[in-house]
């Protein structure tokens, strides 16, 4: 069974070095489905990944491979 959840990207004004009228886009994950991906605050490495119509998330398989 695959849980859907509608929800809104959060866009901010990026900092730093970045361009004058540069954004930043990043969405929440429910706390649920990270806990059940095995994510914790020692282990939080991810693989991301864009196919050009949809943005997949796997838990990073060799821990060892820093980013």
């Amino acid at each position: 069974m695959i849980e859907e959840r509608k929800m809104r990207l959060i866009i901010v004004k990026a900092g730093g070095t970045a361009g004058k009228n540069s954004l930043t886009y990043k969405i929440s994950l429910p706390s649920k489905w990270v806990k059940e991906m095995g994510f914790s605050l020692e282990d939080r490495n991810a693989v991301i990944a864009f196919d050009g119509e949809q943005i997949t998330i796997k838990k990073q398989s060799n821990p060892e491979e820093t980013i």
